[in-house]
């Protein structure tokens, strides 16, 4: 049986956590080890880790320092063949690890993910999110043309962050050693990290709802809107260059580029802030040109030169709701959606 870790990084949620470690310590696959990383919490948290006596669990307790950089402790602690990761407000399925290990050591796939359960703050179930197939974040104007059409991991994950959180997904060493863990994105690193996994491996979705996700007041998404925006412009510009001449504009027939055209034009969406999008791309292609090696990291450690591009970052809440449903968390207009689902699963049940 393989070694996986699970990494939780935690950080005032007593409310929700015993649940995420039970659900971990309760798996039907039990050779794993528990990181739990507590990110400087002001709420007892602490207190009820240091409590647990399962030998499977190791704790470590920092300063106040991202959830990224906590993950990222977690995963460079970590002895397992296989990686995964658990927000101390979600809920492993307690099959979860079992069904995930056997499609990654049966398959030629180096990370996966599954469909989720969204709960509310109290457990309540709001539906069932199916990858890229249902619960988009945004109004698709001609879904026969967009990426949505397609079985393909990858290009549906240009067009909205499917996987939803960094609780979804489970992946091999293999991959970890080759693309590194969270890079310095408050609400889009498990965006990006999949975006760099599936430019570099198969990945696969797998068709069962393994995961239980919590919306709830308190997630990331509600912090910062404008900040949002611009992480979301710069998965977005770094992502789709990723792909170009791969996935995107591979072909040299004129009905393949035309058919790119419009799946870009349906699938991808800035939320009026193609601008923004457009201005990091050409800053990243011009410092690369002068052989400045990764800018794309520059704009997100250099605090004034990020504020600067935010500067131009239109937030208006008219807008449609951005694009990528995410735990860490990429979509504002998720919990809105979420509701208005729940409100027609009722009416579906009277």
């Amino acid at each position: 049986m393989a070694l996986v870790s699970i990494i939780i990084p935690s950080y005032n949620h007593l409310a929700y956590i015993p649940k995420a470690v039970d659900s971990v310590l309760g798996q039907s696959h039990s050779d794993l080890e528990l990181i739990i990383v507590d990110d400087g919490s002001k709420d007892e948290s602490l207190e009820y880790l240091e409590s647990l006596t399962d030998p499977r669990v190791r704790l470590v307790a920092q300063e106040n320092a991202g959830a990224h950089n906590a993950i990222n402790r977690g995963l460079g602690m970590a002895k397992g063949d296989y990686l995964a990761i658990l927000n101390s407000d979600d809920i492993f399925h307690p099959e979860r690890l079992a069904i995930c290990i056997d499609r990654l050591t049966s398959t030629d796939a180096e990370l996966v993910a599954t469909w989720i359960e969204v709960i509310d703050q109290d457990g309540k179930a709001l539906g069932v999110k199916e990858g890229w197939h249902n619960m988009l974040p945004w109004p698709i104007r001609h879904p026969e043309r967009s990426f949505a059409q397609t079985n393909d991991f990858a290009r549906n994950l240009l067009m909205t962050n499917f996987v939803s959180t960094t609780s979804n997904v489970v992946f091999s060493r293999k991959l970890y050693d080759a693309i590194g863990g969270m890079r310095n994105l408050r609400f889009a690193h498990d965006w990006d990290f999949l975006l760099r996994a599936a430019r570099t491996f198969p990945c696969e979705l797998i068709a069962q709802p393994l995961l239980q996700y919590r919306i709830h007041g308190s997630n990331t998404i509600s912090s910062n809107r404008a900040w949002m925006l611009f992480e979301i412009c710069w998965v977005l510009a770094t992502g789709m260059a990723q792909f170009e001449g791969l996935s995107l504009y591979a072909s040299g027939e004129r009905d393949a580029l035309i058919k790119d055209v419009h799946a870009l034009g349906e699938s991808i969406n800035t939320q009026g802030n193609d601008r923004v999008l457009w201005m990091i791309r050409q800053f990243i292609d011009a410092r690369r040109r002068v052989g400045d090696p990764h800018p794309e990291l520059k704009l997100l450690d250099d605090k004034e030169l990020r504020d600067a591009f935010i500067t131009y970052i239109d937030t208006g809440e008219s807008s449609a709701p951005v694009a990528g449903p995410s735990g860490s968390a990429v979509s504002s207009g998720l919990p809105r959606m979420l509701s208005r689902l729940a409100a027609r699963l009722e009416r579906g049940r009277s």
